[in-house]
């Protein structure tokens, strides 16, 4: 039978089509087709299984519920079917899982080249199926991954900064990373790298210094100290409200503006993760800073600010994981003198860690055994942890590396 014929044929017999395409796939992928093929389920109709027949030359047969076909050896050279593949056609199954794999490794292989200072990063995410989730058999998503990688790479590089600024940067467009898929994917970079799969996303944020909104991020501080901003002008009130037992609220578009702050004397901070802690050092005139959780980028700016000043810095927080992560945090933007801990918080009671908690912790020591406050941490997987407001706060001694 020609092809001609067969389409012929086929045209009056649109159903036979499913059952025939069988044929035509061992046809195209074998050089000898196999002895028995199942071409479909038993439709108990009469005339197409006549038709069947008529196009198999008398193969097909019913068995267990479905139609199959005993191919005999003259009729297994794959040529021997060259008339139905014509006819019916046949497109390849695109392998997109082998594409995925080609092009994620590509990927990979591309940021490395790229981005040779961050390739321990870059094998996490690979090893987390993180860039083949996003890439997947789509050449688009690959290169957008770049992009996606080198705003992570220009965040390491800035003190802070805004999504709309960053993708401005990165995309030519300030709504790119504002939200959606691309946002998606540098937080799961972010969380990656730095280690940090448990934060909400203002607090992942804000511990990688992105700033949501210049006029709503802000730092609280307590300090006897003046600032000149960038056109030379010159502020003291937060020395005068220092004077007054006041702190002072600086949003972050007023801290990028500074220049440089002064101060009458030597200065050490006492840098407060938590508000109420923060409260009772004001109340005692200590000279204090509120983090409130992990530095955001206002923070950061004027931590960094106050080292070029000569100040140096104390932290005190939590004592679980958080809170040494944040101590850590604080030293990488001022001379770090340590943690500030009442001398009664050995003998404060404990809170015991969850599971989960214990887990976590146990994780992170492994990850990071040349973290600065490991022996710290191992203590706290001994005996449990402290909140902060438990410490007391009648004077700043007591502060320990």
């Amino acid at each position: 039978m020609t092809a001609a014929e067969i389409k012929g044929l086929l045209s009056q017999n649109p159903d036979a089509v499913r059952f025939l395409k069988k044929i035509v796939r061992h046809a195209v992928v074998d050089e000898v087709m196999p002895r028995k093929i199942i071409l479909g389920p038993d439709l108990d109709d009469k005339s197409l299984f006549y038709l069947l027949n008529r196009f198999l030359s008398g193969c097909c047969f019913s068995e267990n519920g479905k139609y199959a076909a005993k191919i005999p050896d003259e009729m297994r050279s794959a040529s021997y079917w060259d008339p139905l593949v014509e006819a019916i056609g046949y497109e390849p199954k695109t392998d997109t899982d082998a594409i995925a794999s080609v092009l994620s490794a590509e990927t990979i292989k591309r940021l490395k080249i790229l981005f040779p200072d961050e390739r321990k990063v870059i094998s996490d995410l690979a090893e987390k199926g993180l860039i083949r989730s996003f890439v997947g058999a789509d050449k688009d998503r690959s290169a957008q991954y770049l992009k996606v990688f080198k705003a992570f790479v220009n965040l390491r590089q800035e003190t802070c900064t805004t999504l709309s600024q960053l993708g401005s940067d990165v995309f030519n467009d300030s709504k790119a990373l504002r939200n959606g898929i691309l946002l998606g994917q540098l937080d799961k970079l972010l969380r990656t790298a730095y280690d940090q799969p448990d934060l909400s996303v203002s607090e992942l944020h804000a511990n990688c210094g992105i700033v949501d909104n210049p006029y709503t991020s802000h730092v609280v501080v307590f300090a006897p100290f003046r600032f000149t901003t960038s056109d030379g002008i010159s502020y003291d009130y937060p020395q005068r409200l220092f004077q007054a037992g006041q702190a002072a609220v600086l949003p972050w578009e007023t801290v990028q503006r500074i220049r440089d702050i002064q101060t009458d004397r030597a200065l050490t901070l006492v840098t407060s993760e938590n508000a109420a802690p923060f409260l009772a050092l004001v109340k005692t005139s200590s000279p204090t800073l509120y983090t409130e959780g992990y530095p955001n980028g206002a923070v950061r700016v004027l931590l960094h600010h106050f080292d070029k000043a000569g100040a140096h810095a104390v932290h005190s927080g939590d004592t679980d994981l958080d809170g040494y992560r944040i101590a850590e945090q604080i030293s990488r933007f001022i001379t770090f003198d340590g943690l500030y801990h009442h001398g009664r918080v050995t003998t404060l009671p404990h809170k015991p860690l969850s599971d989960a908690q214990r887990s976590r912790l146990e994780s992170f020591i492994g990850r990071h055994p040349d973290f600065r406050f490991t022996n710290e941490l191992r203590h706290v997987l001994l005996h449990g942890w402290v909140e902060q407001e438990s410490f007391g706060w009648a004077s700043p001694a007591g502060m320990q590396e």
